[in-house]
């Protein structure tokens, strides 16, 4: 019985002398490292200004064509003009005893935006003064008596959006091929029946400088135009079996990613329509409405050094939320599916040398949406930490606030051999959308930073 006591006792005391070393060995760390040198570890908001910011143009790099007028009344007149090259079958000569018959231009629309049923003429004009350089950038407000005199008018025709007189019904879909056709005088189809400038683009480009396309009558629709061909239709005959045969052939010149193409967008009325509302801002394409940001990174940098004691700062997360106060999805002004928050100095340089999305320059956000009960928020979340960590290391050549411009974007995606996506490209978005966000003095999600931090 004595044994066991003492056994017991014995243990009891190991394990309270080995509780006492590791004891000892988890605080050693801490005994031997200064007050001074503790990290620091902190979370604040930050409001920010913003305002709306009237984009004078964009540069023009459209994938399909806007043509035509619209108003809305948050945003004003938006008129959409095309100028465009035309390509042509480089190296190709017509068959001997080649008779031109017509030429014919085809507009071919996915869609259309606004009132289906309301007239509007189209005007097609020959650029006949100047054409566009292939590796230049061309502005979305390019001024238009550079390229036209105005007295080549080529073909004119009322249409509305909604009437598919010219169009091909699909028996499969039960769909209708939207299109619009342009018969050409005879005179220019004499002049254009010429292959003897079709020995490269560049030629070809010289000969027939390109079309300029516009619209009248009214502001209350816009077609998206997907396709651009103009048509040569020819025949020729030759013998047979001794007998004559006549064989009708045409040539297309299309308006393709091989040649200049702008998308030209006016807004004749925009400065008087648009409204300065303290709790809202837009982001609008093709209106060219952004929304300019003034981070507060003085106010900022004195917030973090005060509580991290003059400590040297780390952003571990930085979250800009920029929340939709109205979304109408079932209109022509729906939300961009992407956005892009850039620097100021930035916006010029980044759509004219076509450049990626960095996490020190440009930041892209996709929409997406939170449910709470019945009801959906509709918001876009920038990642802008490495953007602040970058900003608050310049100490001394800080600037007082630093501007961002919000704008909408179009992003187009690559998928290599591994099945990993990444972004491809950028364009600015020239379809028709528009976001309404809360500003920073928006009582129900005022537009904020949410920043964590460290000091060490």
């Amino acid at each position: 019985m004595k044994l066991t006591r003492f056994l017991s006792l014995t243990l009891l005391l190991q394990l309270f002398l080995f509780a006492c070393k590791e004891q000892e060995r988890t605080d050693m760390g801490v005994a031997i490292q200064p007050l001074g040198d503790e990290i620091l570890v902190e979370a604040d908001t930050f409001h920010v200004h913003s305002t709306n910011w009237l984009a004078p143009y964009i540069y023009s790099s459209p994938d399909s064509f806007l043509l035509g007028g619209f108003y809305n009344e948050h945003l004003g007149t938006t008129k959409a003009e095309i100028m465009t090259q035309l390509a042509c079958p480089i190296g190709y000569s017509f068959p001997e005893g080649v008779v031109p018959d017509s030429v014919e231009l085809y507009l071919y629309y996915s869609t259309w935006f606004g009132d289906g049923h309301s007239p509007m003429r189209i005007n097609v004009y020959e650029m006949d003064k100047e054409t566009f350089q292939y590796d230049e950038n061309y502005p979305s407000n390019l001024d238009v008596d550079k390229y036209v005199s105005g007295d080549k008018l080529l073909a004119s025709r009322v249409i509305t959006a909604a009437n598919a007189s010219d169009s091909v019904l699909d028996n499969t879909s039960g769909n209708y091929l939207y299109f619009v056709r342009f018969t050409f005088p005879k005179e220019f189809t004499q002049r254009f029946f010429d292959d003897s400038h079709y020995a490269t683009l560049e030629d070809f480009n010289d000969f027939f400088k390109g079309l300029y396309i516009t619209t009248d009558y009214g502001t209350a629709s816009v077609l998206n135009v997907t396709q651009l061909d103009l048509t040569l239709y020819y025949h020729f005959t030759y013998q047979k079996a001794g007998k004559d045969t006549t064989v009708y052939n045409y040539k297309n010149y299309p308006a393709n990613e091989e040649v200049r193409r702008v998308n030209r967008i006016l807004h004749p009325d925009r400065e008087s329509v648009i409204k300065e509302v303290d709790s809202i801002n837009y982001v609008a394409a093709p209106a060219h409405v952004f929304t300019c940001l003034e981070i507060p990174m003085q106010q900022m940098s004195d917030t973090i050094y005060q509580r991290l004691d003059d400590k040297r700062p780390y952003v571990n997360a930085a979250i800009m939320r920029v929340d939709l106060a109205d979304v109408a999805m079932d209109k022509w002004m729906t939300p961009p599916s992407h956005m892009m928050l850039i620097k100021e100095s930035a916006l010029d340089r980044f759509f004219a040398q076509k450049e990626l999305p960095s996490d020190t320059c440009a930041i892209l956000a996709g929409m997406e949406y939170s449910v709470t009960g019945d009801k959906y928020s509709y918001f876009y979340d920038f990642k802008i930490d490495q953007i602040l960590m970058t900003e608050l290391r310049k100490e001394n050549q800080m600037q007082e606030t630093l501007k961002m411009y919000l704008l909408p974007v179009t992003v187009e995606m690559k998928t290599d051999s591994y099945g990993s996506s990444s972004v491809a490209g950028v364009k600015h978005d020239q379809g028709m959308s528009m976001a309404i966000i809360r500003s920073e003095k928006n009582q129900a999600a005022p537009l904020k930073i949410s920043l964590l931090y460290c000091g060490f």
